[in-house]
């Protein structure tokens, strides 16, 4: 009996010790996983996703002017809680959106070349959605989609899942995003970032998977 109990004891000890070992490239894949990157092609436009800025814009920018696509499109998020009233009393503050348009053009972007989706989003399910109708009506057949590391794959299954055949994607996360799949467990924001990440693409395969699409009139 106590030559089992002994035995017990250094198959646990091994184990753990191999699991230790193997945390670093257990917890990189996790961070991998994530992270889902194109080549860029030409196309007919840049799609920047709502959410982190400016590395998101930055990205965009520098594909606009490699002269991989002519326009850059850009999704708008629900307005910030109490902007109507802080405007009413006369004060400044500028959405998400509107930052990245005046980022844009801060860079040499021309204004012409900017356009923004006129619905606002909650999620990154109903943006996509609503930014197929938008890029159908602007007769957009191939982008350029520009979002964060750790959000691409999700966008990118999402997109894919929505637009099907009707819009060619190429998945361009921001090179200005500074997730590091290697660390980011070392890092409280990122792995906070890669929790919510899992729990979104989980809730998007269980839940909006099966809803029915909305983005046609």
């Amino acid at each position: 009996m106590r030559r089992i109990g002994v035995w017990a004891l250094f198959v646990v000890t091994v184990a753990a010790a191999l699991a230790y070992a193997a945390r670093r490239p257990l917890l990189t894949a996790v961070g991998d996983f994530l992270i889902v990157q194109d080549a860029p092609q030409p196309a007919d436009a840049i799609v920047v996703l709502s959410g982190s800025l400016p590395d998101r814009i930055l990205e965009a920018v520098d594909l606009y002017q490699a002269h991989l696509a002519p326009r850059i499109v850009l999704t708008r998020e629900e307005p910030l809680p109490g902007i109507d009233a802080l405007r009413a009393r006369g004060g400044v503050l500028q959405e998400h959106h509107e930052q990245n348009v005046s980022a844009a053009v801060q860079l040499g972007v021309p204004a012409n070349a900017l356009s923004v989706m006129p619905t606002p989003s909650s999620s990154t399910f109903a943006e996509v959605q609503a930014l197929t109708r938008y890029l159908r009506d602007l007769k957009v057949r191939s982008i350029l989609l520009v979002t964060s590391k750790a959000h691409a794959r999700r966008a990118a299954i999402i997109f894919r899942h929505v637009a099907g055949d009707a819009v060619q994607i190429s998945v361009c996360p921001s090179r200005y995003d500074p997730f590091a799949a290697d660390s980011w467990w070392q890092n409280r924001a990122f792995a906070r970032r890669v929790v919510i990440e899992y729990g979104k693409l989980l809730t998007y395969l269980l839940v909006d998977r099966w809803r029915p699409l909305r983005f046609t009139s």
